[in-house]
């Protein structure tokens, strides 16, 4: 009788722990997919953003040849014609790079598939990502100022009282920090460090 009443009791304790696991393992996938789900929408955020940044260089890059091939379409003088050159070819310039630098980021998002990849190599494509956009923010600001020179000598504000100059400068500065700082800050870093924490939950979910 008392051998029967044991069998019994480990019958259930046995059926009981294999409920628990049955549901610790439940709550696991669960936990897994919301992660992937978390990680995966910022990344998607960062590839539409890239997306969005390639459309814009597109189009400005044909507005500014238009302005530039021609020119008597907007009434540009002879006088102005030399700025607005050396301006375009600037810019056209600068967009260029900025679309080669944005297909080359886009590629590299798209191409970092979550559900398809081991954790540790998506942890890894992140990280070169967060290190290339460290980069993209030295060479944003980098460019800001060359932006700035080259637009106070087109618009010739060097011309202007000292005071007027001063205050000037003080905008440029102030608006480039304010507009770079935000949008890193407030935009892109902020899907990447949710991407991280995401993909270092998982790492830690298929660690234990």
């Amino acid at each position: 009788m008392e051998l029967d009443e044991l069998k019994k009791s480990w019958n259930t304790l046995d059926e009981h722990l294999k409920r628990k696991k049955l549901t610790d393992e439940t709550q696991i996938a669960k936990m897994i997919a919301t992660h992937k789900a978390d990680a995966q929408k910022s990344i998607g955020r960062l590839s539409s953003l890239q997306r969005l940044s390639l459309s814009i260089g597109i189009v400005g890059l044909t507005l500014l040849l238009t302005i530039w091939l021609i020119p008597s379409v907007f009434h540009i003088s002879a006088e102005w014609q030399p700025k607005i050159n050396t301006f375009v070819v600037f810019l056209c310039v600068s967009i260029l790079a900025g679309i080669w630098w944005d297909y080359r980021t886009y590629r590299w998002m798209m191409d970092t598939r979550i559900d398809e990849m081991p954790i540790a190599v998506v942890s890894k494509r992140m990280e070169n990502f967060r290190r290339w956009t460290k980069y993209e923010i030295i060479a944003t600001s980098i460019w800001a100022i060359l932006f700035n020179v080259l637009n106070y000598w087109v618009m010739g504000y060097y011309r202007a009282d000292w005071k007027i100059q001063t205050v000037l400068i003080l905008v440029f500065i102030v608006f480039d920090v304010a507009v770079i700082y935000l949008f890193y800050k407030k935009v892109v870093y902020k899907n990447i460090n949710n991407a991280r924490k995401n993909i270092e939950e998982l790492k830690q979910i298929c660690t234990d």
